[in-house]
């Protein structure tokens, strides 16, 4: 893999992506992998949150502001420097990562210059870290506007669904008409009910080649994840004791190779 891997967490809005995108981040963070970068591709905004990161800027925000009269570049200023700059300044320093959201989605008019100036500059950030964790958003424009690329590692969520398991095969379908690379494809069907294991099984073969993933995990419901999201609590400050991140953490132990390798 390389040596900076991207781990991206795709899936249907609700299904708990962020969730396990924050379980990945402390897995990683109790393994001693340092430093990390965590990416909100999400416009909801939820990343920063569950990890108890305040952001104040955003990539969206930077681009919105470069096109903008009253807040434009000066002019001394090489854009593609004044870009930089601006991301440089948007990146929340964490303890043993760092945090960046991308924000909203561009407006009308063109932004291509600024987007791949943005592009390239996101490429050459995350060389500085051990690995990205980005938590996607809930459609699947990171694919069709071809921002999520060179995967490492897709985490594919899914909660106990049809139209759950459907929207990750579209994403697959999408995946690979645009031939993103995805060295390494994981299939989490999260928020499982006790006692549904199997029956969930079933409805994910009805759905998906479950022969196409590296591995197939199964993370139970939770309590302790909703009562700490209603209270607004980070996820990297719960016990690591509690049933779906044991479960997530003993999946992911048990893979071939490491995920941030």
């Amino acid at each position: 893999m390389a040596t900076s891997p991207c781990i991206a967490v795709v899936g249907k809005g609700g299904v708990g992506k962020t969730t396990l995108a924050a379980f990945t981040l402390r897995y990683l963070l109790e393994k001693g992998v340092r430093p990390l970068l965590a990416i909100d591709a999400d416009p909801s905004s939820c990343f920063g949150a569950v990890l108890g990161v305040e952001v104040e800027e955003t990539v969206g925000g930077i681009r919105e502001d470069t096109r903008s009269t009253a807040k434009g570049i000066p002019e001394d200023t090489p854009k593609q420097q004044y870009l930089a700059l601006k991301v440089q300044q948007a990146v929340v320093e964490a303890q043993g990562f760092d945090f960046l959201a991308m924000g909203r989605p561009e407006g009308s008019g063109c932004y291509c210059f600024v987007n791949n100036v943005l592009r390239d500059h996101l490429d050459r950030l995350t060389t500085n870290y051990r690995a990205s964790i980005i938590d996607c958003e809930a459609g699947l424009e990171h694919i069709s506007r071809r921002t999520t690329r060179d995967v490492q590692v897709m985490i594919l969520v899914a909660d106990p669904t049809i139209k759950a398991l459907d929207t990750l095969a579209t994403i697959l379908d999408l995946t690979s008409s645009l031939k993103t690379r995805v060295d390494c494809k994981l299939l989490l069907l999260n928020r499982i009910p006790a006692g549904m294991e199997e029956k969930v099984m079933e409805a994910a073969r009805s759905r998906l080649d479950l022969y196409s993933f590296e591995a197939v995990g199964l993370v139970p419901q939770d309590s302790v994840i909703f009562n700490a999201e209603l209270a607004g609590q980070s996820l990297l400050d719960i016990s690591g004791e509690i049933a779906s991140y044991q479960a997530y953490f003993h999946f992911l132990r048990s893979l071939q190779s490491d995920i941030a390798s």
